[in-house]
């Protein structure tokens, strides 16, 4: 893990040239905490890592850093960086009043003074002032793959406000991140991105805007779901009168009920208990209910990635695809659609099938999804994006193996 110094921006992430995750990294030969692709990354990340080199051959090798307590004891430890940062200037809590953030904190100020022993100008308040602000402004940072590979200081961008509905969306290219509008946007209209992954329900999102950001939403989407009193984006059947329908919310209680009857409906109707045997079944139900209650379809996804890491392909294609009609209702916009159908059509193009008849059928179905796909990507991503010239390349060589068995029509 290292720090890298990009163009508008201070990460700490895989110091790869593109951020990806490498074998056979070689280390820093001072320090021995860091590692590097090639020399020129090294290079290019030594105008920051000379700051930390010194301070990191105090902490024991076997002792790995956490990217965030070393961004925090760059920027105590030099007050150039924090001018250059600009970090006066950023939004942070006025406390640390949530528990999870409050309770990390001794741990980044222990590993500061760890790092910073010696230290004349080190002050325990410039850490809690930085922690602070870090905790609030830290975006994830992507590879052109769109996988985590750390986080990323970028001030400039945190001047952009959340919206659940937002207009724009954060991307990664190499070293330059891009804010990309996802819809046409009037003049004078402030640019939005969201905080969080989307999409969520109404209490799912305003549970993880609070816990990690510390604030409550009152965008035009979560205004106009407090009118309404119901969450669209669910369906639910009541235990007590079994209709099925769009759940209202208590929202002084924070709590789904029954629009009905009123019956608490919070503890009943979990997603896993909704599906779970229609998974297993691949019940021709799922893809209704996905398109009816975002958290049946975001389990489908997370339940596809799994059997794709299990490396059972036919069981993650089958549950990927009960996925994907919602995913184009409700986020559309967003890469990591295009790249989740992708995957699908990726799965489509390496199965060869039984037969002639089933294999073109298969290489047909991937076309069909490698083009949902880049349709989703080219909403958000430039065209010589890594994820989309992949794409593109396999929508491509899907067309050729058509050709190549004279299957075009």
């Amino acid at each position: 893990l290292s720090l890298q110094r990009r163009s508008s921006d201070l990460s700490s992430g895989i110091n790869a040239e593109y951020g990806a995750v490498q074998d056979n990294l070689k280390r820093c030969s001072t320090c021995k905490h860091l590692r590097y692709c090639s020399e020129r990354c090294q290079r290019l990340d030594w105008k920051l890592h000379k700051l930390e080199c010194a301070h990191l051959c105090k902490v024991p090798i076997e002792h790995q850093v956490p990217p965030l307590i070393r961004l925090c004891a760059l920027l105590v430890s030099s007050s150039d960086l924090r001018s250059n940062f600009s970090i006066d200037s950023l939004m942070k809590h006025e406390t640390l009043d949530n528990e999870k953030i409050a309770e990390y904190y001794p741990f980044v100020l222990k590993g500061v003074m760890d790092m910073l022993k010696g230290n004349t100008k080190f002050k325990a308040a410039d850490t809690y002032d930085v922690y602070n602000k870090l905790v609030v402004n830290l975006f994830t940072l992507e590879d052109e793959q769109l996988r985590t590979v750390g986080s990323a200081l970028i001030p400039e961008l945190s001047k952009i406000n959340h919206s659940c509905d937002p207009n724009c969306v954060l991307s990664f290219k190499g070293r330059t991140a891009y804010i990309t509008a996802i819809k046409d946007i009037p003049k004078d209209t402030e640019l939005t991105i969201s905080y969080i992954p989307l999409p969520q329900s109404f209490l799912a999102r305003k549970m993880q805007l609070r816990s990690q950001f510390n604030f409550t939403c009152y965008c035009i989407r979560c205004e106009m779901q407090r009118k309404k009193g119901v969450d669209e984006m669910l369906m639910r059947e009541c235990p007590m009168c079994k209709e099925h329908s769009h759940p209202a919310i208590n929202f002084e209680k924070e709590e789904l009920m029954c629009p009905s009857c009123g019956k608490s409906l919070t503890n009943s109707n979990k997603v896993n208990d909704l599906i779970l045997k229609n998974i297993e079944s691949f019940d021709s139900t799922i893809s209704t209910r996905a398109q009816q209650d975002v958290e049946i379809m975001n389990y489908l996804v997370e339940e596809t990635e799994k059997l794709i890491v299990e490396k059972r392909w036919e069981a993650a294609l089958r549950t990927g695809l009960k996925a994907t009609v919602g995913l184009m209702d409700w986020a559309q916009n967003y890469p990591s659609t295009g790249l989740f159908i992708a995957k699908l059509g990726k799965l489509y193009l390496n199965e060869e099938g039984s037969s002639p008849k089933v294999y073109r059928d298969n290489i047909n179905r991937a076309i069909q999804l490698f083009d949902m796909a880049l349709k989703c990507l080219s909403l958000s991503l430039s065209s010589d994006h890594a994820c989309f010239v992949e794409v593109e390349m396999m929508y491509r060589q899907s067309h050729d193996i058509l050709r190549k068995f004279n299957w075009l029509k």
